[in-house]
């Protein structure tokens, strides 16, 4: 049921610290907000089809810790890439159970890249399983996915935030944003030159918070692996407190609460 406030929703990419995300969600979901529409890249795809449909943030968090989600990401022998996810595994059936992105009860877009035309490609309607894999396929570690006309790779590579397709909706815009850009670098050469290609990684991402109605990320998240599953529930809980807070303020700016 739709709550006094209906927002579309923009995930970023960042592997483990998708929890983040979940815990934003459930603390949307805990204040009644309504979920209208999804665009997500990498792991915001993944959360985004199972939010899409119609799984909670509860359930989801509850796979993802699961072994037979940590099964899915396989070692690929060098074969373009050195890990490859089983797009096949069951356990990718139960966080999206809907197969089709057009038939999610909520409108759900993922961003990929596709390698041949060096495009950024915005999916409405396919394989949710197969397009959400090719949205998290961070190259060189994962290997590209094949999908139509296609060789598809992590949408992070040319837009980690992606609110494009949300803009032309009626709804506010909440981006949640795993890479917290304020996070604050050492003074040596190897955390220099790391700082530096992270800013320009996430250069783009700073015009999209810009058309955010509210942006959700914490700099505590740079505390959290890429890929330490061990630490979700810690993220999670941290996304649940900085979404309830920042929720909560946004709805006492719109006279909502």
């Amino acid at each position: 049921m739709a709550g006094a406030l209906s927002v579309s929703l923009a995930l970023s990419g960042g592997a483990a610290r998708g929890a983040f995300h979940l815990g934003v969600i459930a603390a949307l979901q805990r204040h009644d907000v309504h979920i209208a529409a999804i665009s997500g890249t990498s792991i915001g795809a993944v959360v985004g089809v199972g939010i899409a449909s119609g799984m909670s943030a509860f359930d989801l968090i509850r796979l993802f810790k699961s072994d037979a989600f940590r099964a899915v990401f396989g070692f690929n022998y060098f074969r373009r890439g050195l890990l490859r996810i089983d797009e096949k595994a069951a356990i990718l059936r139960e966080i999206a159970p809907i197969e089709r992105l057009e038939d999610m009860p909520i409108p759900m877009f993922i961003t990929c890249v596709d390698l041949l035309s060096g495009n950024k490609v915005c999916f409405s309607q396919g394989e949710a399983t197969k397009l959400a894999v090719a949205s998290s396929a961070l190259f060189p570690i994962f290997r590209p996915i094949a999908y139509e006309n296609y060789m598809l790779i992590d949408g992070g590579f040319m837009d980690n935030l992606p609110i494009s397709p949300l803009l032309e909706l009626e709804y506010p815009i909440v981006s949640v944003n795993l890479h917290p850009i304020d996070a604050k670098a050492k003074h040596d050469l190897h955390s220099i030159l790391k700082r530096a290609l992270f800013l320009a990684f996430t250069a783009p991402v700073q015009a999209q918070i810009a058309k955010s109605d509210l942006y959700v990320s914490d700099p505590s998240l740079s505390n959290f692996g890429l890929f330490t599953f061990s630490e979700m529930m810690r993220c999670f809980e941290l996304g649940y407190r900085v979404g309830s807070e920042s929720i909560l303020t946004f709805m006492e700016q719109q006279s909502i609460i």
